[in-house]
């Protein structure tokens, strides 16, 4: 009886230890919880209370007005991410972006060093340009049998020309969309070779009377802004120098603010506003002309160009884009570039963005598709659309106006990252053509259906109100 009543109470103390032991580990799980969380409030609030108390009430306004008002009003953001003008994202999404992000790295490595393409295979590829683009058909690159090598292309062995003579000679064959005609075309093709679509212009441009629907079933390829493109031709790009992240978290970024301190002042001789340089004056499907319009009802904006009262020279050439002069002129006298560009449509980011983006100014942009975003270091431009309305925007630029603090926190990546945007980068996208090629791995493709693939899954929007 005795030896009994011993053993029960030992499985009574086993038990108490196995539950004290369960009890134990749940309390430190909570208090592991209960730990980060706290600091983090401390952290946001501590923050908060420096925002506070290092701005006037009408700065504080302006942030309240940001675009995330809502996560600012609810939650009490922290500095950073007050200052960020971002909309409140969680890891996850984030984290999809930096993949994507890795993604458009590798679409750009893809064809860039394949050397080992030439060792099955060295002789020349051939390309014609077909039909006119920009009133020429030198397609950005020229002809000749060395140009790609001068170039500098890994992958140099393809000849250029534009000689429609023995067109079945050509291993690829590049079509300009805005001049593509079905009454135009070589009268037949042989298997092995590839017919390009190629364009650089929105496909917002299809309410021009540009359809692609006559074009289904004629393509193999597709050579394009577009990051999902068989030959990805974008008009720039931002790498990491180191191992620098393109969006930083929070804690991250904080550490990046207090180290840009004392390195450059940004702000200092600039002693204008903001800048526009436009010479397309008439109604544009991104209503980028109303956004201006309304913004200049409560900030001034110098307008160069056949749209202002302002001139500075254009490039003598086919682009006819600014000169670099009247960047750098931009760069030295004003805080704010207008990087607005003629249509929203998905990837479309154009040298609007990437020539400033060398620059020590901050680009505003409208982006609905959050193209920007993928492509530029967190915190490096201002995206309009994020903001409430115009008077928001306005609000907040008019904060970093009186700011230097604020204003050089937009140039904490500077160190960190490089822009890839001038000619000889766009021009190597030639480069991967014939990179491409020269892969004999790559199956046989046809579009059957390009209104789907250029018309829908541009996803462009057309003509957004501006309030």
């Amino acid at each position: 009886m005795t030896i009994k009543i011993f053993n029960n109470l030992g499985v009574g103390r086993r038990k108490i230890v196995y539950y004290t032991v369960i009890s134990i580990s749940c309390l430190l799980v909570l208090w592991q919880f209960y730990s980060v969380n706290h600091i983090n409030v401390i952290y946001k609030t501590k923050n908060y209370q420096k925002l506070e108390t290092s701005l006037s009430k009408p700065e504080l306004l302006a942030l309240k007005h940001m675009g995330d008002e809502k996560s600012f009003t609810n939650q009490r953001k922290t500095y950073v991410t007050a200052i960020l003008s971002l909309e409140d994202t969680s890891t996850v999404s984030l984290m999809a972006i930096e993949s994507q992000q890795q993604e458009f790295y590798k679409v750009i490595e893809k064809f860039s060093a394949e050397h080992k393409l030439l060792q099955t295979n060295t002789s020349f590829k051939r390309i014609l340009f077909w039909n006119e683009a920009n009133k020429n058909k030198n397609y950005g690159v020229g002809h000749g049998r060395n140009i790609l090598k001068e170039l500098g292309c890994p992958v140099w062995q393809c000849e250029t020309s534009a000689n429609r003579t023995d067109v079945h000679s050509y291993d690829a064959v590049l079509f300009h969309l805005r001049t593509w005609s079905k009454n135009d075309l070589p009268k037949s093709r042989l298997a092995h070779q590839r017919y390009v679509f190629w364009s650089m212009e929105s496909a917002a441009w299809r309410i021009f009377n540009i359809s692609v629907t006559p074009m289904n079933g004629f393509f193999n390829w597709t050579m394009t802004y577009r990051w999902d493109s068989d030959v990805v031709a974008p008009y720039g790009y931002i790498r990491p120098i180191g191992k620098a992240r393109l969006h930083p978290r929070e804690i991250q970024m904080k550490f990046y603010f207090s180290n840009n301190g004392g390195i450059k002042n940004y702000a200092k001789g600039k002693t204008k506003m903001a800048v526009w340089f436009v010479s397309n004056c008439r109604t544009v499907v991104s209503s980028r002309n109303e956004l201006v319009n309304e913004l200049q009802k409560y900030i001034t904006i110098d307008v160069y160009g056949a749209c202002g009262n302002l001139t500075c020279p254009k490039k003598q050439d086919e682009s006819y884009e600014s000169t670099e002069q009247c960047r750098d002129l931009a760069a030295t006298h004003y805080k704010f570039y207008l990087s607005l560009e003629n249509s929203l449509c998905r990837d479309y980011v154009t040298e609007k963005l990437f020539a400033m983006m060398h620059r020590t100014i901050i680009p505003v942009v409208f982006g609905l598709h959050g193209s920007q975003e993928k492509l530029a270091p967190l915190h490096s431009f201002i995206n309009a659309a994020k903001f409430i309305n115009t008077k928001a925007l306005a609000d907040y630029l008019i904060l970093l106006d009186k700011n230097e603090t604020l204003y050089n926190e937009y140039f904490w990546w500077k160190p960190y990252f490089q822009v890839h945007d001038r000619e000889n980068d766009k021009k190597k996208s030639m480069c991967r053509l014939c990179a491409a090629l020269h892969d004999e791995t790559l199956p046989s493709k046809i579009y059957h259906n390009l209104t789907d693939w250029w018309d829908t899954q541009s996803a462009c929007i057309f003509s957004p109100e501006i309030s």
